[in-house]
């Protein structure tokens, strides 16, 4: 599996590691900050958790154009310092007002810009690794290898965010406060990328360019590498991308609930505590015990001298003595099960079982029988709609638990229509109290013109009767200071009419700031009332479900996503690789927007119809691609 891989790879792996930690340790407390510090509806958050995403997988198009004219390392290191500024912006804390917002949006369009520079254009110096002829035959299990890295980041970036929100709660902070703490972990390890990344160039540097540097006696090798497409060979390489790129659109729709409706159901229908052996499994280094075992078996087996065989036999042998242990003394210890722990189980299940998915299609290869790319991606498909089939089941015969939740979110639907209400109503009486301060000051105006107008008019008359110069300066003198006491008064009237309409409005908006402060304490107390009935009922699912659907839609990532990418570097045309590694991200954009979907229909229609229209998706998607099998497999 590692034997034989260029070091290239296992140094941008481990530089895309560093960042992808940052990314997943804010991701995976995202919605709920929105939701806590301000007080925003599933829907709402799932909007801008989807909008973000959507450009988090779009910027990556524009990321490839631009990688393809100046070059892919120069792209990735203006891109992963932009994202450092937007996770700075994350991490500090500002409140919940409108320049809380304006930051959020604004550090969330820097992490877009930055992982749109940085996040394609790694992957096809990947890619490029591999252009040669002799290389050509390890560059999926290359990905493979690349993926399982990003999953090492992501295993560990729940943890991280639970611990560091515990960490500033103790420290006295508020629960809204404490996200910021995790959102400032994405800063630490995005400066270790970059010393990563800067560290090992020299193994990777002969890619930045985009094309792989051959010596001259090899250009029959290059040549045979990259040979020049016709007309016809280019389009219909274009055309079969294009297909899979409609296809994953629903596969990412589906498979990012993960941060969303998923995370929803694991914080509203799912048990909060878990005990004895179950609460092993929310214990991050049980995982990695777990893990380190699978890879110390294959060694087992794969190793070539008995030294290797016995030190992987030692090493399962203490993973599995340690796991052993900690179920020993575990006994009926209770553990918090809180809602982002649960995406840790998709990196996890990612790392554990890649080398199963490598050993396994090797096995077929061996024997002509791995399935192509294409079909990996048709395979990904049917499983994703099983994983929300499981939702299905476990969402089946708790309707009562589906009322209170969703009576919960009305009381929170109540609250936003009825603080909209009193918005209004308070621009209503402000529009009305200064439309009654603007007549009242036109018509103050209107009298003091018309008596100055009169004045100027007797003026002009005793300037003609005036006998000389000094009774006319005299008229003058007198005039302008009749104007100027006129003004003065004038200006007196307005301003006490000024001070009477803020007096108004502030009185009027002291009140509403009142009438939303109750609102406030009715509907908590409403809804601690509803969340203690949810607790009396002992309704709440057992986290296995979840867990069960995590494993499944990471079978289908693993079938799809690494063969995904694997199947855009190697069927692009070598003139458009950057702007079709970008084109996946496009499609993957899309599906990311569309995430949203199932956020908007949350506590409006059953759970059944929920995970039943992402299935369905999942099915018609299979079909699709299988129709569209032959035009896939002859450029595969």
């Amino acid at each position: 599996m590692f034997e034989g891989q260029p070091k290239g790879l296992f140094a941008l792996a481990l530089a895309n590691t560093g960042e992808r930690f940052g990314y997943y340790t804010m991701l995976a407390v995202f919605v709920l900050f929105l939701q806590e510090n301000f007080g925003w509806s599933a829907g709402l958050a799932g909007t801008y958790y989807s909008t973000f995403l959507m450009f988090v997988y779009f910027l990556p198009f524009v990321g490839g154009i631009l990688a393809d004219k100046f070059g892919y390392g120069k792209m990735v290191k203006i891109g992963i310092s932009i994202m450092f500024l937007g996770y700075l912006l994350l991490a500090v804390p500002l409140g919940n007002g409108g320049a809380a917002v304006s930051a959020i949006i604004g550090a969330l369009a820097l992490i877009s810009i930055g992982t749109g520079l940085f996040k394609g254009n790694l992957q096809v110096m990947v890619g490029e690794l591999y252009a040669s002829p002799e290389m050509a035959g390890k560059r999926d299990s290359a990905f493979s290898l690349f993926y399982m890295a990003i999953n090492i980041g992501a295993l560990f970036a729940p943890t991280a965010a639970v611990e560091i929100m515990k960490y500033a709660q103790g420290l006295g902070f508020n629960k809204a406060d404490s996200y910021h703490f995790a959102f400032a972990v994405a800063c630490v390890s995005l400066i270790i990328s970059i010393l990563i990344y800067f560290a090992t160039r020299s193994t990777f540097r002969h890619v930045e360019g985009g094309h792989t540097a051959v010596p001259a006696k090899d250009n029959s090798a290059a040549v045979a590498a990259e040979p020049e497409l016709s007309k016809e060979d280019t389009k219909a390489r274009i055309v079969a991308l294009c297909l899979v790129f409609a296809v994953v659109i629903f596969f990412w729709m589906a498979f990012h609930q993960n941060g969303l409706t998923l995370t929803y159901f694991a914080a509203e229908f799912t048990q909060q505590s878990a005990t004895g052996i179950s609460s092993m499994l929310f214990d991050v280094k049980n995982l990695v015990m777990v893990i380190i075992a699978i890879y110390a078996s294959f060694a087992v087996v794969q190793s070539k001298t008995s030294k290797s065989r016995i030190i992987a036999t030692v090493v399962t042998l203490l993973c599995a003595a340690g796991i052993i242990y900690n179920g020993i003394t575990t006994g009926n210890h209770t553990v918090d099960v809180s809602a982002p722990i649960f995406q840790q189980f998709n990196p996890c299940f990612v790392v554990g079982l890649t080398p199963v998915s490598v050993a396994l299609f090797g096995w077929l290869a061996a024997r002509k029988k791995e399935p192509t790319a294409p079909r990996k991606i048709a395979y990904g498909m049917i499983v994703a709609a099983i994983g929300f089939g499981i939702m299905i089941f476990g969402s089946t015969g708790i309707s009562p638990l589906e009322n209170q939740v969703t009576e919960k979110f009305n009381i929170d639907e109540q609250l936003k229509a009825q603080k909209e209400a009193n918005d209004k109503e308070f621009k209503a009486f402000t529009a009305k109290v200064e439309d009654n301060f603007k007549q009242q000051k036109e018509k103050i105006e209107a009298e003091v013109q018309k008596v100055q107008k009169q004045e100027e008019q007797s003026k002009v008359s005793a300037l003609s009767t005036a006998r000389d110069l000094e009774q006319k300066a005299e008229i003058k003198l007198n005039s302008n200071l009749t104007k100027i006491k006129q003004d003065a008064l004038k200006n007196l009237e307005i301003q006490k009419l000024r001070n009477e309409a803020d007096a108004q409005i502030k009185a009027y908006e002291a009140s509403m700031q009142e009438k939303n402060l109750v609102a406030d304490t009715e509907a908590k107390v409403q809804k601690a009332n509803v969340e203690a009935k949810i607790e009396a009922s002992g309704m709440r699912v057992s986290p296995n479900w979840l867990i069960l659907t995590y494993l499944i839609l990471t079978f289908a990532e693993l079938l799809l996503s690494p063969m995904g990418i694997s199947f855009v570097s190697k069927v692009a045309p070598p003139k458009y690789k950057g702007m079709m590694m970008g084109g996946w991200f496009v499609a993957t954009a899309i599906g990311n927007f569309l995430t949203v979907i199932p956020a908007l229909l949350w506590c409006k229609v059953p759970l059944v119809v929920v995970w039943g229209v992402l299935a369905a998706l999942c099915l018609l998607s299979f079909i699709f691609i299988f129709s569209q099998m032959k035009k896939l497999e002859k450029v595969a």
